[in-house]
């Protein structure tokens, strides 16, 4: 071979090298999806829950914040993601996304007429423990967020409300925060038993009775819903409410209606309120 075509050829496998070289790096920093099994002790089988990592997760070994974000009634594991871009979001808030299963429609209540229906505590003592032994996140309240829409904003709120402990902050997108304002809708007479017969049950679970003992957490809390939305009014009611008792919150109100597209619009500033307040290490 002459000496220019070794020349050309060396230059070639150099650009080749290179060009390798590159996608193999891409590939590393990509961001990535998991389903995961956890298992919901009373159910005793296992959801799938999808657990979306940012591209820096694999580039080092920090721990990261973590929001879990809870679809609304008839979804799954998996409804965020057809709806979001939620590699986008964990890459652009560096933070582990988390969507659990709700089994379609379970409010993320424990159930008092339904032993095996125990929602809020699948949430709070199988799925997070589980994401905090499999996952290198910020394994306290100070690292850990959650958001919902509609059945999953009622359940995002009462799970802070709840469980404060657990979380720095909580948000909800079109969220039901006065359950007693449908006691005929969405199967939630399964959960809660009949509303006339169980009034006082209904209002033990429901939001908007129990947003009192978030009085001096200082969580972050963030409440969004369409003009157009069935859900203003006890969205209005609920944060008349939270005003009244010094709960400091943002709100708002924007066009839209009950709609994943109402949810794309807004997801992206819960989450930056959000992970602005979570911990980083």
């Amino acid at each position: 071979m002459k000496p220019k075509s070794i020349i050309r050829s060396g230059i070639r496998a150099l650009y080749l090298c290179v060009f390798l070289a590159g996608i193999v790096a891409h590939v590393y920093a990509a961001s990535s999806v998991e389903i995961v099994e956890i298992p919901h002790s009373g159910l005793n089988r296992e959801l799938p829950a999808l657990v979306v990592l940012p591209k820096t997760y694999s580039q080092n070994e920090q721990r990261f914040p973590a929001i879990y974000l809870l679809h609304g009634y008839g979804g799954n594991h998996a409804t965020f993601s057809r709806v979001c871009n939620l590699k986008e979001y964990a890459d652009s808030f560096d933070i582990i996304l988390v969507c659990p299963d709700g089994n379609y429609n379970s409010w993320y209540l424990d159930s008092p007429v339904k032993k095996k229906s125990q929602f809020a505590s699948y949430i709070i003592h199988d799925v997070v423990p589980f994401i905090d032994r499999h996952f290198r996140t910020i394994a306290d309240a100070s690292g850990r967020a959650i958001v919902g829409s509609s059945m999953g904003g009622h359940g995002a709120l009462t799970l802070l409300a709840r469980y404060p402990d657990h979380f720095n902050g909580a948000g909800s997108i079109s969220g039901i925060l006065d359950i007693t304002v449908f006691p005929h809708e969405w199967d939630m007479a399964r959960i809660l038993g009949s509303y006339t017969r169980n009034i006082t049950t209904w209002q033990r679970h429901s939001f908007f009775y129990m947003l009192k003992s978030l009085v001096g957490k200082e969580k972050a809390i963030i409440i969004d819903c369409g003009t157009s939305d069935f859900a203003l009014s006890v969205n209005r009611a609920a944060h008349a409410k939270m005003k009244k008792l010094g709960i400091d919150h943002a709100y708002f109100e924007r066009p839209g209606w009950h709609s994943y597209k109402y949810v794309q619009k807004v997801l992206g500033q819960h989450l930056a309120f959000l992970a602005a307040r979570l911990r980083k290490e």
